[in-house]
């Protein structure tokens, strides 16, 4: 028989799958690769960054992240720069034409996000945060244990 802690994680999961399925959604209404929306949307929170800081920021392989920037490169949307003194780092860099895409795109997630964040008090948005970093430590902790 299933324990409410079980009932819960389900529960959990569920919703946690249907916001991620929210993100896919609106990349298919862009008509564009998931992960290609969540590079814009880096580049627009971040435009001085490497491919290591968006595998960083964005939790995704380092192939991944590669294969979407090639895209981009390819339809002229995004060009890699060296960064002075280190040949081996390239900056990357929205061009004009990546930059309206962005507007299109991105800047309308993070606008919709903003307003679906404001639907909450300040005390529930700290909250919220709060408790699901503590989920989130909590169970990195208990996967480590994993054999």
């Amino acid at each position: 028989m299933e324990t409410d802690v079980q009932k819960q994680i389900i529960q959990f999961n569920l919703m946690f799958k249907s916001y991620d399925d929210i993100y896919r959604s609106a990349a298919r209404k862009f008509d564009m690769p998931e992960l290609t929306l969540w590079v814009l949307y880096a580049l627009r929170e971040r435009p001085d960054c490497t491919q290591k800081d968006l595998v960083d920021l964005l939790l995704q392989p380092k192939q991944s992240i590669h294969t979407a920037l090639q895209a981009l490169i390819r339809d002229g949307y995004v060009v890699l720069e060296h960064t002075a003194g280190d040949r081996r780092s390239k900056h990357i860099r929205l061009t004009e034409s990546g930059i309206k895409l962005a507007e299109k795109t991105a800047d309308k997630i993070v606008s919709a996000e903003k307003r679906a964040f404001l639907t909450l008090s300040d005390r529930s948005r700290d909250n919220l945060l709060q408790l699901f970093e503590r989920l989130i430590y909590a169970t990195q902790a208990e996967m480590q244990k994993l054999e």
